[in-house]
């Protein structure tokens, strides 16, 4: 996931741009008012694409005659050199030619239809939204404060300080809980799907937004709730609110199998209804439309009310509902209603009221079903309080499942510039979607490769298809070339969360080729299956449709990430020129700030690449029997990367005893601030640089953490050899890794341990507690501890010791705190650190609980 450091720091929101009234809301009042519209046409974006011409001439004269020729010469070689410039472009920019594995017709049908509607704006505490590119969009807000002022919430923000906001039951397909405590506030969103007779595709669905008051106080507590539905293709829509004070917004939608559609608010009894509708081309900043409303109403009628009018063709509208709380309201939304039988009323009572309480009582208790069926904590924890994390930590994984749709930018690398480029900045990829987790709703809502490796060895445990969308999606990224950009920033809205800086992405940059953990998995249950009769066609035709674009992602790592000496590969793409760090950032290995060479060159042998591409080809050797292909020459490279000697000659340092790196460094480094006197202002100023004190030497980069046990996390040494058990006793070492709260990521004996890598990056990678490789050193013990050997009982020791370690603490600090953390302090309590809530491969505590490794 790249930069947590990888990407600070996240934009502020359009709500906290505009300008905070100190108006409260009125108390409830009965309003009623109408509203009409007309359709619009959909908007339409265009990618800009290289081309050109030249021209020549020619004189009589012989000195101009060969002058031309020169021109001609010139002009020729310039125009080569565009078109070549083009088709390197243009194969980065270009699909890879094979079938989509999304297209697959088990995706298809009753699945996609299934999987329609959800839960997939997840940048939003509650936004909804469909699986196509245009879509219906519903967002739920709600007024809080903030420094002192009246705010809206709407996209999640570390900055809003709520206690808590966490999804506490959600299958990731029709239903899903969400507790949100905002100060003296508490909201409950419920979430649920519905397929009756009349329905259009995809079925209807409803939001129930429930608030309280907390605390003791006897004093009323005013509560302001904003429902919204927009229509990304422009449709318009017809906004009302009856005289039953129920909001009503009809229209049509895309694709026509949906039909007509109605928003119902039900429910508010005794609240006041007031609502707006207008037409927008951009959806990312319904932050600042509703507020700028708000606002505007607050400077001329004195009260914090939307103002009951509409602009003609509104493709947007939303409705207020303020009340006292306790306060109950359920949207319902309906679809197919333009058909002559489309039973609407009937649909809507279904899904309000009473009724809808049955139906997500009923639902509950699937979830928990189904949650104990797969997972068995009532036997395997301690108490009803880790199952609680447990069930949050798949809740908020599945519930921050998002669907985006948009074009990466791709940096233009130098090279590939000319006069046709060169006041542009990026190329744009193809459009296309997808469907994928995110790490964190508040930080990191969009895609990270690497990190989507780890999330579904927890989703593909819960729900086995949806794990192979997910990675049919990523998979279909691929270029012509085998690159997948590492981070997607697909649409407005996804990009309104990303600093510039860190948009555009890098041709050179790899990621971890994480999905073959899963793909690994995936390939044991199948074979699983079959060896007791269960034959999975399914499963075979994934693996058929998906070996072409793997075959294609293999290549790319073994020409584009090779190291000079045979058999070793590095992480291409580190800045050798900067001065402003005191190791050069490796983003594209995942580990971000954790220490490598300190000054990158192409000597380097980087430990965890060549490791991650032993699994690789693992993987793809097992594909490729299941599928009749041949998978001689990943048997091959399978067979030179596990080879234990040739491993040692590239990363084995014999007098520690440690798995390292190699490459070009200095340990007498370090950061130093300057003064000067800018020419400019005359002003002193200071400026933080790295001085190199010794010069550096070719030799091991001697800094042991994570990236030193990936030859043990990727089963690579013998069980039963020396070099096994010294690498369980430098783990278990407490000056190295080992803590009370899990395994730091660097150890303290380390020259870089804990220290800046800029004047204001902190420590990342650099000591603090990740649980993606704590599950990954578990899943290593667990597996040495069931296999009869010589560290058996040492490792079976080891496992129980760090897996109650991480645990404890990581259910004490979501007790304490009302979070899931991105990482935790290696040093005093265990405290949460980075990102929060940071659902992503945290979430993999779940497993630990479950021992599914």
């Amino acid at each position: 996931m790249q930069p947590r450091m990888r990407d600070r720091k996240p934009t502020a929101t359009e709500a906290a741009a505009a300008a905070r009234s100190q108006i409260p809301p009125r108390p409830p009042r009965r309003r009623a008012a109408a509203a009409a519209s007309a359709a619009s046409k959909n908007g339409i974006f265009s990618s800009l694409n290289a081309g050109g011409g030249g021209g020549v001439w020619m004189s009589g004269n012989r000195s101009k005659i060969v002058a031309g020729c020169v021109l001609v010469a010139g002009l020729l070689l310039l125009l080569w050199s565009w078109n070549w410039s083009t088709e390197k472009a243009h194969g980065v920019l270009t699909p890879l030619h094979a079938k989509p594995i999304s297209e697959l017709t088990q995706f298809q049908g009753k699945h996609r239809e299934q999987y329609y509607w959800g839960t997939y704006r997840s940048t939003l505490y509650l936004g909804i939204r469909a699986r196509i590119p245009k879509s219906i969009l519903a967002g739920f807000m709600w007024l809080g404060v903030k420094d002192g002022q009246y705010a809206l919430r709407h996209t999640c923000e570390e900055s809003d300080k709520l206690s808590q906001y966490a999804w506490v039951c959600h299958d990731g397909a029709t239903y899903g809980r969400q507790e949100i405590v905002d100060q003296d506030l508490s909201i409950t969103t419920t979430f649920l799907k519905s397929w009756e007779l009349g329905s259009g595709y995809g079925g209807d669905w409803v939001v129930r937004i429930q608030a309280k008051k907390q605390g003791s106080s006897q004093e009323k507590k005013l509560v302001s709730l904003f429902f919204y539905v927009a229509d990304e293709g422009g449709n318009s829509m017809k906004i009302s609110v009856d005289s039953q004070h129920t909001q009503v917004a009809t229209g049509r939608s895309m694709p026509p199998e949906v039909g007509g559609w109605e928003l119902h608010a039900k429910g508010q009894k005794g609240a006041g209804v007031s609502f707006v509708g207008r037409r927008r081309q951009h959806m990312h900043n319904l932050t600042q439309l509703v507020w700028q409303e708000l606002e505007m109403q607050a400077r001329t009628q004195g009260r914090l009310e939307l103002p009951d009018s509409f602009d003609r063709s509104s493709n947007i509208g939303v409705v207020q509902i303020t009340g006292y709380a306790p306060l109950e309201v359920d949207f319902v939304f309906v679809t197919g209603t333009n058909a002559k039988d489309a039973r609407v009323n009937e649909r809507i009572d279904n899904l309000s009221g009473v009724a809808l309480s049955k139906r997500l009582a009923e639902q509950e208790e699937k979830f928990e079903q189904q949650f104990e069926s797969i997972f068995q904590l009532q036997s395997k924890v301690q108490d009803e309080r880790q199952i609680e994390v447990g069930r949050v930590a798949l809740s908020n994984m599945l519930g921050s499942i998002g669907y985006f749709y948009g074009q990466s930018r791709i940096a233009i690398p130098l090279k590939f510039r000319n006069l046709k480029t060169q006041n542009r900045e990026y190329w744009e990829y193809w459009p296309a979607a997808l469907y994928t987790a995110v790490p964190s709703r508040s930080f990191f809502p969009r895609g990270f490769l690497w990190d989507e490796g780890f999330h579904q060895l927890l989703i593909s445990q819960w729900d086995r298809k949806m794990s192979k969308e997910i990675i049919a999606h990523w998979l279909d990224l691929l270029n012509v070339h085998g690159w997948i950009p590492r981070e997607q920033i697909l649409g407005d809205e996804a990009r309104s969360k990303v600093p510039d800086e860190f948009v555009l992405q890098h041709i050179s940059n790899a990621n971890p080729p994480t999905l073959f953990m899963v793909l690994d998995k995936l390939v044991a249950s199948y074979k699983e299956e079959k060896a007791l009769g269960k034959h999975n066609e399914e499963d075979e035709l994934f693996f058929k449709r998906a070996f072409p674009r793997l075959e294609v992602w293999f290549r790319w790592f073994n020409t584009s990430q090779i190291g000079k000496v045979g058999s070793s590969y590095y992480w291409h793409g580190r800045d050798a020129e900067t001065d402003r760090e005191l190791n050069p950032k490796t983003l594209m290995s995942g580990l971000d700030d954790y220490p490598r060479a300190s000054h990158p060159t192409d000597d380097e042998r980087h430990l965890d690449l060549r490791c991650w591409m032993a699994l690789a080809s693992k993987s793809m050797a097992a594909i490729a029997s299941i599928i009749n292909s041949s998978g001689a020459i990943y048997e091959a490279t399978a067979a030179r990367l596990t080879d234990l000697k040739l491993l040692n000659e590239l990363h084995y340092d014999e007098k520690s005893g440690q798995y390292l790196d190699y490459g070009l460094h200095s340990e007498k480094v370090k950061l130093q601030r300057n003064k000067y006197i800018d020419p400019q202002t005359g002003y002193i100023q200071a400026s933080v640089q790295r001085v190199v004190i010794s010069p550096p030497e070719l030799g091991w980069v001697p800094h042991y953490g994570y990236c030193s046990l990936f030859p043990m996390l990727m089963h690579l040494l013998p069980l039963d050899s020396p070099a096994f058990g010294s690498q369980l006793d430098l783990l278990r070492n407490e000056t190295h890794l080992w803590t009370s709260f899990g395994l730091r990521s660097l150890s303290t004996s380390s020259s870089i341990y804990m220290k800046y890598n800029t004047e204001h990056d902190a420590p990342y990678w650099r000591g603090p507690i990740w649980m993606n490789i704590n599950y990954l050193v578990l899943s290593a013990l667990k597996h040495c501890a069931e296999v009869p050997g010589k560290y058996k009982e040492k490792c079976s020791q080891m496992y129980s010791e760090l897996r109650a370690n991480l645990i404890q603490n990581v259910v004490e600090r979501y007790h304490e705190s009302g979070y899931l953390w991105e990482q935790y302090d290696n040093t005093h309590r265990g405290e949460g650190k980075g990102s929060h809530p940071f659902t992503g491969w945290t979430s993999l505590i779940l497993l630990v609980m479950a021992h599914r490794y």
